[in-house]
This record gives C-alpha cells, structure tokens and sequence, in this order.
C-alpha cells in the first residue's frame, strides 16, 4: 500500500509518521507538506525523538503535489485543517483523504455512527414533545467533541518533551493504522 502523510512544514510531524511506518511496516511510505520547502530537513526535535527511538531518518521535505496524491492510495493529514485543503485541492482523491487519527481510530467511525442515529432520535424526540431532549443533546454534544478531536499536536518550536509527546501520539494512532491496513489486506 502506497501511504502519503501530510502536515504544514513536512518538517515535524509528517516525517515522523513517515519514518515510524517505514520502521514499523514494509509499506510505501512518504510524506509531504502543505506548505513545504524543497529539501528541508526534520527538525532538530523530531530527529532527535526518532533517534532516541532508534528509528533511522533521512528526509527532504517536499510540498504535496499531484503526482503524490496519485501515487497514495491513502493520504493521512495530521489536522483537520489540512484534510479539507487536500480535500478542497484535490476533488477527485476525496476518497482517500483522512486525518491520522480519524481513519485509524474505530472509536471516531462508531462516535461518527452515534451521531448521525442521535441527530434523528432528537429530531423525533422533538416532534413528539419528548421531555428526553436535553438528554440527547448532551450525548450530541459529547459525540461532536469525539468526532472534532482529530489533531495531532504540532511540536514545532517546542522543548524536547514536547516531541516525544508527539512521537507517542503519532506511534499510538500508526498502532491502530498498522492493525486497520493489516486486517484489510488479508
């Protein structure tokens, strides 16, 4: 499986993602930015977090292109943000484009779920004069702060601590990915 992982700066986060993968799976792996030079190496903090790890990088930012989107057949962004600019940039790979964490959590496809089925429960709650209508827009609104917490934290900047946070969200999130793309293609 081609993966492409996208961030701002492909600097930080999606490089990170990109060396895990490659130390972890023996899939395609790349990653690009946004808004990305040509050649930038990662940062110093997420070189440093990777080394610790024992995880080899050696990287060269590039910006998304069209021929990367072609290449992928699954683009995994590290914010919302840049999902719905891939997404408002690239209409005809919108099947294909996920943040990280939405994609490889089962928890945001069943809150996803949850949500859509509590939606019409209070719709009809309402026509009805039903008195469980508060009930169901506190779960609404628990649901939607499930569904909208798809970032990973942006390190750029920050301490040394600072990136192994990252690095362990990151890891934790390729953790279910590795599980999801391994169980699809068997």
């Amino acid at each position: 499986m081609n993966i492409l992982f996208v961030c701002t700066g492909n600097t930080c986060r999606s490089p990170m993602a990109e060396a895990i993968m490659k130390h972890k799976t023996t899939h395609n792996v790349q990653s690009a930015g946004i808004f990305a030079g040509i050649g930038m190496i990662a940062s110093e903090g997420t070189r440093e977090v990777l080394r610790q790890e024992g995880i080899d990088v050696d990287h060269a930012s590039q910006p998304v292109t069209v021929e990367l989107m072609s290449w992928a057949d699954l683009i995994l962004t590290m914010t919302a943000q840049h999902r719905d600019f891939l997404k408002q940039s690239y209409p005809d790979d919108i099947a294909k484009i996920f943040t990280l964490k939405e994609f490889a959590n089962p928890e945001y496809e069943q809150a996803w779920q949850e949500l859509k089925a509590a939606y019409s429960e209070l719709e009809q709650a309402k026509l009805r004069g039903d008195k469980q209508v508060t009930l169901i827009e506190d779960k609404i609104r628990h649901l939607e702060q499930t569904i909208q917490h798809v970032d990973i934290s942006d390190p750029f900047g920050g301490n040394y601590m600072t990136y192994q946070k990252t690095y362990e969200e990151i890891e934790n999130y390729l953790a279910l990915l590795i599980e999801k793309v391994e169980n699809r293609l068997r």
